[in-house]
């Protein structure tokens, strides 16, 4: 799809106008503003309104010929009423519109995933200089009528700010006009809580309030944000999911907390507000519709979409360079899996060794000659991967790893200076080709012994899975009383294929971890040489004549912010990237920094992306679209991504777009999206954990990770869990405990050589502590929310809940089953746990509720660990719970049988065939390839009659198609339509089965070429 096509797709969903440059039939290029009515996809016109820029008069045409457009731009801020029935065509009858809207289901997610990243800002007021155009006086609830003299000039105004936006790049500065629902007057300037946007309605010359109501929980005032929960509690934070029912509630509300601090505002007057997007990912998300539309789409763009339907098999075992031994099994195969695979999933839970993971899929990619794009979405993960990969030391001297280290400004800065230390260091090192070549083939033979061990274990999990699903087929005919009636088939299941997997099965035997431990290769000092020696032969080439145009970069340091703009501009050419790569075949940046690297294309033969968890969907796409494969490391029980798109704007682009619930922007990290669209991947599971004591981490274990963590720590502590009951009494501010803060301090004074964290979820309470931990001068004492200490670990863990006699229902409703926070309060703790609390207040706030997990962990912490734990079960593989529903298996079961049941009852002999076109199976010359999922079957079973062959069953496996449930089920409808009328069954497959349909289809694969 082009981007002219692509600007027309969104203007029609989005109600806004279009400027195009117009090849007329005279010849001429002309400039229009058009507002599309309509839209033929057959003879590929347009029915419009448009606005000549030059009159600024408005015409209606009933034909713009489509490929008569030169250029397309989106109007933003303008007003065009939407053609409900076009959109519901486009969405139900795609097919229509192939021609000009390929692949409609990724552009609508896009497309959506775009107008979520550009709100998701927090705003200011900014002096915009459409404000004066409008007197705000005579602005309410409808439109503000605009003379002629005024639309000239804010139409003059738009194209001004449309050919700046065309300059400015990758960076957005939104401007838009507002008009004022409530305001908070403070001390350092007006916070707008809530607003309706003011949008250009062109066609009738008035500016257009939105229907719906934008609240910032968010907003810059003086360069500082400010939150509302400052000026609201959580109780009546959550007011504001229905604003204009509690628009009084939530007015005396603030009045009441903050008196004359902050003076609430609800005239309708008209200011202007701006939003700073720190990349726009047009030209990004246009790159992933070209790879489309080149039929070259990488494994993790598939995935993401849902196309991935069967796990891509590969044959070549890549030998593991470990940087130490610290490795068990679970974390080799994360490693062997992401050198493999296409795709890999590694959930990491807190004190598993996620890092050193990394750390050491980065050194094999680097010693199989693989380029690889490590990227998170804040500093944090990545400074601490790249301090340990620039600080490896062999004999006391640094191993000048080829790494970099990208970002922003200051970062790029540091990075020239880090090549050019580097060109220093290597200068005089001696390196020999030869003796590096031999070292390395003779690790690779070395190697080879555990690939293989590894490529067995695998096979030993793909068989037992088969297995698990033979069984799953033979137990649900025997419920359903079809023994009898499927005789032939059960007893071939029952006898043959699973005797035969079996026998596979024991044939390679069980691998233990120490089986894996027994074949690594121990010489760490001879691979230490070698990265030393290899990494230098790497740094040297930037002496070669071919880096000249970079040395010149490099070496001109006069001024060092041009010195980084102009390395900046050569990273911005992706052949620069490539060749770049010779020397830094590992580079590391966040993933929003990523787009400085080259054009959105695959350029690294790997993307890593550390704790994907937390990050977001729409910016994540950006690393992932550079590289071949990805590998996503992360862990949903923990923290989410940290979200300012407001709930009511979220849920109206959802509509827009049709959006399924796995792209929620507002509800998803890439890391849940990512295991809800791709069901045929593994997910493994670093089961080991190494950080806490055994008492502190078994209640997350048991809570959170259904059991599956081996606790590994060697903590001795003898009181790992301490339960202090505080009598808070009244409190004079919300979410505080000036109790809780002496014990705190009481206790650190009495431990100073112990790390001590405190972890609140209130910040009115972390105020008070950080006054606490200053006032006393405690060094060792560090405080903060739990956002604070995400990958952090400290001796003791002192988790301040703050709960009083203030704390209302809302506030801890939001508390009580926030599983991301206190998964990760807890588990930071090594030796102690120390949980504060008001009990009496506890018992009053829990009134009894089951489902309740602060009141189990402080029963769990009071009873030293032995009390009962409830599980939360998540959709997760690597946990052992499956990606689909008990439903979705039931209904495949009943579908197959009575399939079956019809074939066995005719004895008939029957054929199948796999991978059959539509147009194949429906001879009629009626083509339905895109009302069927890429317009084939995914196997089809034939009835022999004589010479002849008719299908009589056929089974599509679907891929995601992103459809809302009404369109879904108007599609089924058709489908089942067409089959009927051809007397034939369909089976159809949805995407989280699919794994498990491949090991059906083996089973009927091998029962059927018996049975011929």
């Amino acid at each position: 799809m082009n981007s002219i096509h692509r600007d027309i797709f969104k203007a029609i969903h989005e109600g806004k106008w279009l400027k195009i440059e117009y090849l007329n039939k005279e010849g001429r290029h002309t400039n229009y503003w058009i507002g599309i009515r309509d839209l033929d996809p057959r003879n590929k016109t347009l029915k419009v309104d448009g606005l000549h820029l030059n009159r600024c008069s408005i015409e209606g045409y009933d034909k713009i010929y489509i490929d008569s457009i030169l250029s397309t731009e989106i109007v933003e801020g303008s007003y065009c009423p939407e053609n409900e029935r076009l959109i519901e065509d486009i969405a139900l009858h795609p097919e229509r519109y192939q021609n000009l809207f390929a692949n409609t289901a990724n552009l609508k997610i896009l497309n959506y995933l775009e107008m979520c990243s550009k709100l998701d800002a927090t705003p200011y007021t900014t002096d915009y200089e459409l404000v004066r155009y409008i007197d705000g006086d005579q602005v309410r609830d409808g439109e503000y009528q605009l003379s002629e003299e005024q639309f000239k000039e804010i139409v003059t105004n738009f194209q001004r700010r449309m050919n700046r936006g065309t300059k400015q790049g990758k960076t957005l500065h939104i401007q838009k006009l507002a008009l004022n629902i409530l305001s908070i007057h403070t001390k350092n300037g007006l916070y707008v809580l809530a607003y309706r946007n003011l949008n250009l309605d062109v066609k009738n010359k008035a500016f257009k309030p939105d229907e719906d109501i934008t609240i910032c929980t968010q907003f810059t005032i003086g360069g500082e944000q400010e939150n509302i929960r400052r000026y609201l509690d959580a109780d009546e934070y959550e007011l504001l999911s229905d604003f204009e029912k509690n628009l009084e509630k939530i007015k005396d509300a603030i009045t009441e907390k903050n008196g004359a601090r902050a003076v609430v505002d609800d005239m309708p007057y008209v200011i202007g507000l701006g939003m700073d997007c720190a990349l726009n990912l047009h030209e990004e998300y246009k790159a992933i519709l070209d790879m489309y539309e080149k039929e070259q789409v990488t494994f993790p763009i598939r995935a993401f979409f849902g196309d991935l339907l069967e796990r891509p098999r590969r044959t070549k075992a890549y030998p593991i360079a470990l940087l130490n031994q610290n490795i068990n099994l679970d974390q080799l195969l994360a490693i062997n899996n992401a050198m493999k695979y296409p795709l890999a999933y590694i959930q990491g839970p807190p004190g598993t060794g996620k890092t050193n993971t990394i750390l050491n899929t980065i050194v094999t990619a680097f010693f199989n000659n693989m380029t690889v794009l490590f990227a998170s979405y804040n500093n944090v993960p990545i400074n601490n991967v790249f301090e340990k990969l620039s600080s490896l030391t062999y004999k006391g001297k640094r191993v000048a790893f080829p790494v970099l280290r990208l970002g922003n400004q200051e970062k790029v800065k540091e990075c020239i200076c880090y090549i050019n230390q580097l060109r220093r260091e290597v200068h005089g090192i001696k390196v020999f080709s030869s003796t590096l070549d031999r070292r390395k083939g003779d690790r690779i033979d070395r190697a080879k012994q555990l690939s293989g061990r590894l490529k067995e274990y695998e096979e030993v999990l793909d068989l037992t899975e088969r297995k698990e699903t033979l069984t799953q087929v033979m137990e649900y005919q025997e419920r359903m009383k079809n023994v009898a009636t499927l005789f032939h088939f059960h007893t071939d299941l029952q006898g043959r294929q699973l005797r035969n997997l079996d026998e596979k099965i024991q044939k390679i035997g069980e691998i233990s971890e120490r089986d894996a431990m027994a074949l690594l290769d121990r010489n760490e000092d001879e691979f230490y040489s070698y990265l030393y020696y290899t990494s230098a032969k790497y740094i040297k080439e930037l002496e070669s004549n071919r880096f000249q145009d970079l040395r010149k970069i490099l070496d001109d340091d006069e001024d060092v912010n041009e010195q980084a703009a102009a390395f900046n501009k050569y990273l911005q050419k992706s052949e620069n990237v490539k060749k770049l790569q010779k020397v830094f075949p590992i580079m590391i940046t966040t993933c929003i920094s990523s787009h400085k690297l080259g054009e959105p294309e695959p350029l690294f033969d790997m993307t890593i992306m550390d704790e994907a968890s937390q990050c977001n969907v729409a910016v994540s796409l950006v690393p992932i679209i550079r590289g071949e494969k990805l590998m996503l490391v992360g862990d949903p029980q923990q923290l989410k991504p940290v979200i300012l798109l407001d709930e009511l704007t979220n849920r109206k682009l959802r509509r827009k777009y049709h959006v399924a619930d796995e792209y929620d922007y507002r509800e998803n990290s890439i890391y849940k999206t990512y295991l809800a669209c791709d069901a045929v991947s593994d997910e493994i599971l670093l089961r080991n954990h190494y950080r806490c004591n055994k008492k502190i981490i078994d209640f997350n274990n048991k809570k959170y990770y259904n059991s599956k963590l081996q606790v590994q720590s060697d903590s001795r502590e003898r009181q790992p869990l301490v339960y202090v009951n505080v009598d808070g009494g009244p409190g004079d501010m919300k979410n505080t405990s000036p109790a809780e803060v002496e014990e705190i301090m009481r206790y650190a004074g009495e431990n100073p050589d112990k790390s001590i964290a405190v972890i609140t979820p209130f910040v009115n309470q972390r105020i008070l502590i950080e006054r606490g931990i200053k006032e006393n001068g405690f060094e060792h004492v560090v405080c903060g929310t739990v956002h604070a200490f995400q990958g952090d670990e400290k001796d003791v863990v002192l988790f301040s809940t703050a709960l009083s006699d203030r704390t209302g229902k809302g506030t801890y409703d939001w508390l009580k089953n926030n599983k991301e926070l206190i998964n990760v309060a807890t588990s930071r703790a090594k030796d102690k746990l120390i949980l504060l609390a008001d009990g009496k207040e506890l018992e009053r706030l829990h009134q009894g509720n089951e489902d309740d997990d602060l009141y189990e962990l402080v029963q769990y912490v009071k009873m030293n660990g032995e009390s009962k734990i409830t599980e939360k079960h998540i959709s997760s593989r690597a946990l052992g719970i499956q990606p689909f529903s008990t439903e979705t298996e039931a209904a495949f079961m009943k579908n197959l049988t009575h399939a079956l049941e019809n074939i066995w009852l005719t004895r008939n002999k029957y054929t199948i065939h796999k991978e059959v076109a539509i147009s194949q199976v429906f001879r009629d010359n009626v083509t339905y390839d895109n009302l069927f999922y890429m317009g084939r079957f995914d196997f089809v079973v034939y009835e022999k009659r004589g010479k002849s062959e008719l299908p009589v069953f056929a089974i599509e496996l679907d891929g995601k198609e992103h459809f809302e449930d009404e369109v879904v089920r108007e599609r089924d409808r058709q489908k089942n339509e067409i089959c009927k009328a051809h007397h034939m069954q369909i089976i159809r497959v949805e995407n989280s089965y699919a794994r498990r349909y491949h090991y059906i289809k083996e089973i009927l694969n091998d029962y059927f070429a018996k049975a011929r």
